[in-house]
């Protein structure tokens, strides 16, 4: 089996490096690591991680503002971020942002690779402390009520953001009659009747 390609983020090199480490010895395999927002986006484009562990206080830009450009580039690329901030305002920038999972850095380490399998299977996760920590207000994101695959949200997230087919086959290497046939399929199962009604849809349910 192919290992899960990980790339790590944090401006802590020791933090860094141990985290890299725990992941080597759980069987990843770490691309790359990097300590600043330009670093990620950078590396994440050169290296197409199949996750990327995303720190917020970077000393150039937020690891949110990384996060976006990651996710709105490659929405293949899944980021979950691991951050000593646990307040709620930054979980849901986070999220909204595009990361799919949010972890804090003193959560157990099984956490951290639930967190990252969770992610690479298309959940969206919250580690455990995360929620409670922000007063309880923020439920424990679950998968989408659709059923979609990894690859249908790929293409749903394209779709609401107003791609076409062909811009989507593009933007995921993939053939046109592929994106045309998962774009009825996403349709059917999210019971929408155009790509209009499957934007306001898919926006609906995150808010």
């Amino acid at each position: 089996m192919t290992p899960v390609r990980v790339l790590v983020i944090d401006d802590h090199p020791v933090y860094r490096r141990g985290m890299a480490s725990l992941l080597e010895a759980s069987g990843y395999l770490v691309v790359g690591e990097g300590a600043s927002a330009a670093e990620a986006v950078e590396l994440a484009q050169r290296l197409t991680p199949d996750v990327v562990l995303m720190d917020l206080g970077l000393p150039d830009a937020s690891g949110i503002d990384a996060t976006g450009r990651i996710t709105g580039t490659d929405p293949k690329v899944r980021v979950v971020v691991v951050t000593m901030h646990d307040d709620e305002g930054s979980v849901r920038r986070a999220l909204a942002a595009g990361a799919a999972g949010y972890v804090v850095k003193d959560a157990p380490p099984a956490e951290l690779i639930a967190a990252i399998e969770a992610a690479r299977q298309g959940a969206v996760v919250l580690g455990s402390g995360v929620a409670s920590r922000a007063g309880g207000a923020l439920p424990e994101p679950t998968v989408d009520p659709w059923a979609l695959t990894p690859r249908e949200r790929d293409i749903a997230g394209l779709v609401e953001r107003g791609l076409t087919n062909g811009q989507i086959a593009l933007r995921l290497g993939l053939s046109g009659k592929t994106v045309s046939n998962n774009v009825s399929t996403i349709l059917t199962k999210c019971d929408a009747a155009d790509r209009v009604e499957l934007a306001g849809i898919l926006r609906a349910a995150r808010d």
